[in-house]
């Protein structure tokens, strides 16, 4: 099959063959690396759709608009644009939920993990100064309470991150000394290293600070939340009309599940998401 004109941008590890895909660094064959911050790298009017996960409360807040826009110059007339982001009504309607739980039966363990799990949804991907943050340390624990509760919320991704932290690594293959003398040698000699320990050595507050900047725009935290409401104005506000919220296995983009964009083996991705689509 011939490349449909069809975009996903931001689209990480999971995307189709037959779309052009684009994220900000290549990360398979066929996907096009390219900071979608400067704009998106294709002629008006060229798409007949424009999809994007997750992708979006990853802008700043005063760029959004700006990436909203650009989708709308690339679609063609007529063409449809489908987002899926974190859905911040359904975390608050949890939290809400939660608290009136915790409120009338505070010894219960199991409401206050799922309390605590919302929590760091609500907080963590903004506010977390290291990869994985809270989010990790909690999939991490030897044991889930929650569980149920928790892939409830995150799904597959979830899943898997767990049986990552879990799982006892496997077996690694044995190294002779002398390549491992090599790799430490080439490691701590090469330019970058002895900058960085010069660096730390002489200005370690400076160097921790530049290395939490480096983080916070390193792209994985959350940048802003958006409900509904605050999408659908960033869509009407680009020009967009017939917005419409949709289920994971439901949308106006033909043959839409057999690119298993937003399911795994036929089941939600992502359930915490809000879908939206929305007509050019």
């Amino acid at each position: 099959m011939s490349t449909l004109p069809y975009l996903n941008l931001g689209c990480g590890q999971h995307y189709h063959p037959n779309w052009v895909n684009v994220d900000f660094a290549k990360t398979g064959d066929g996907v096009i690396g390219h900071n979608l911050l400067k704009g998106i790298p294709f002629d008006e009017n060229t798409f007949e759709v424009v999809y994007h996960s997750h992708v979006l409360e990853h802008f700043p807040k005063d760029k959004a608009a700006l990436f909203i826009n650009e989708c709308y110059r690339v679609l063609k007339p007529g063409g449809i644009i489908r987002i899926a982001i974190p859905d911040l009504e359904q975390i608050i309607g949890h939290y809400i939920r939660l608290l009136a739980l915790a409120r009338t039966d505070t010894p219960n363990e199991k409401i206050r993990a799922d309390y605590d799990w919302i929590m760091i949804e609500l907080y963590d991907q903004t506010v977390r100064n290291q990869g994985g943050g809270e989010m990790l340390k909690y999939l991490a624990a030897e044991t889930l309470n929650n569980e149920d509760f928790v892939f409830e919320r995150i799904g597959h991704e979830g899943r898997m991150i767990r049986k990552g932290m879990i799982e006892p690594p496997k077996k690694k293959v044995k190294v002779s000394v002398a390549r491992r003398i090599y790799r430490i040698i080439r490691r701590t000699i090469s330019p970058k290293n002895i900058r960085g320990s010069l660096f730390k050595t002489l200005f370690k507050k400076e160097y921790d600070l530049a290395q939490l900047g480096g983080f916070r725009q390193s792209g994985e935290i959350h940048q802003w939340m958006y409900d509904s409401y605050s999408l659908g104005n960033l869509l009407r506000d680009a020009g967009f009309k017939n917005i419409t919220k949709m289920d994971f296995d439901k949308s106006n983009v033909s043959a839409w599940r057999s690119f298993e964009l937003d399911e795994v083996d036929h089941a939600i991705r992502k359930p915490d998401s809000l879908f939206v689509e929305a007509i050019k």
